[in-house]
């Protein structure tokens, strides 16, 4: 071979290795770069409602976090899976994030729905978003005043007990369901469209036993309108501390909890879901945000990408193991 063509074999050479080079240089400062722009979370609810306004808390302290805004964005619509369908057909690339509580996760998929995408093939979790328990309460003029007297009333009588949720399905009358199945008695369910019915009828006596959420329960609860027998959650309640879990009601290792998980597109870099994630869990640190989640009742949870999978997996067969004991799948 000539010199001349040693010369321009090197420089080829050369080239292709800069050409190299510089792609791998381009994607490490693409890493490091991120978030470049600002960030959408999306939350499958109105304005207002209890997930919306966790997802504002939380946005406002990962914008500081991560150096550019977390912007919620509202896309309202059968039980939040409009707005998950959203985040799983956009760009994994880390600016289109997702709030995606339990029905969105697990439920509405568990009971034969359409969702409009597969959670686990077009999702990846980042982190959990903090959980909440729910409240066993009771009406005024029960003679049970705690929940071993109230399984004690259902045994003795399986018709003696009436009790609400806020529908069919929902994760209020799911957690009663796998509390009866634990217990071996029966209550008659009566559904209710939503919680602010279901919180009347209690109120007015019309049902004996409601599942309700622990903010609106704690109030009424300290205004003498119901009786707390127990929460759901596997800690007490830091709003209600002085009521006991179901778990110390006798029904060792009982939980069930809301949460909510941050998603993302699934393929979303693993460098860009670790940041995520640890600006999720330097939020449920701050102490402004502890307040927050204090006075709403919420317990931080502080997990990995890889925990908060793991999070999901142990929930759904929580949850779908129950919905099977029920039949309620479509």
């Amino acid at each position: 071979m000539s010199n001349t063509s040693n010369t321009i074999t090197r420089r080829a050479l050369a080239a292709v290795a800069m050409a190299g080079l510089a792609t791998l240089n381009v994607g490490a400062a693409s890493a490091q770069e991120f978030p470049s722009q600002p960030i959408t979370l999306v939350v499958g609810f109105p304005p207002g409602g209890s997930t919306d306004v966790v997802a504002r808390i939380l946005a406002e302290h990962m914008t500081g976090t991560l150096g550019q805004p977390v912007v919620v964005e509202n896309r309202p619509g059968a039980g939040g899976t409009v707005g998950i369908a959203h985040v799983a057909a956009s760009d994994p690339d880390g600016y289109t994030l997702g709030v995606s509580g339990v029905g969105a996760s697990i439920l509405v998929a568990a009971m034969g729905r359409d969702t409009g995408y597969d959670f686990d093939a077009e999702l990846d979790v980042v982190g959990v978003m903090g959980t909440l328990g729910l409240v066993i309460a009771g009406r005024n003029g029960l003679e049970a005043t705690t929940l071993p007297e109230l399984i004690a009333t259902a045994a003795a009588d399986p018709e003696a007990l009436s009790y609400g949720s806020s529908g069919v399905g929902t994760p209020g009358h799911l957690a009663m369901e796998y509390l009866l199945d634990e217990a071996g008695v029966e209550m008659l369910h009566i559904p209710y469209q939503g919680n602010t019915p279901l919180m009347n009828d209690v109120l007015g006596g019309h049902v004996d036993v409601a599942l309700l959420t622990t903010p609106g329960a704690a109030e009424q609860v300290r205004a003498g309108g119901i009786v707390a027998y127990a929460v759901s959650s596997p800690e007490r309640s830091p709003l209600m501390p002085e009521i006991p879990t179901v778990a110390e009601g006798g029904f060792d290792g009982y939980s069930a909890t809301l949460w909510n998980l941050l998603v993302t597109p699934e393929g979303t870099p693993d460098d860009v879901q670790a940041a995520l994630s640890e600006a999720l869990n330097a939020a449920q640190q701050d102490a402004t945000v502890l307040e927050a989640f204090a006075s709403a009742g919420l317990a931080p949870t502080l997990t990995s990408p890889a925990e908060a999978t793991q999070f999901l997996e142990d929930e759904r067969a929580l949850w779908s193991g129950v919905i099977e004991q029920l039949g309620i799948a479509e």
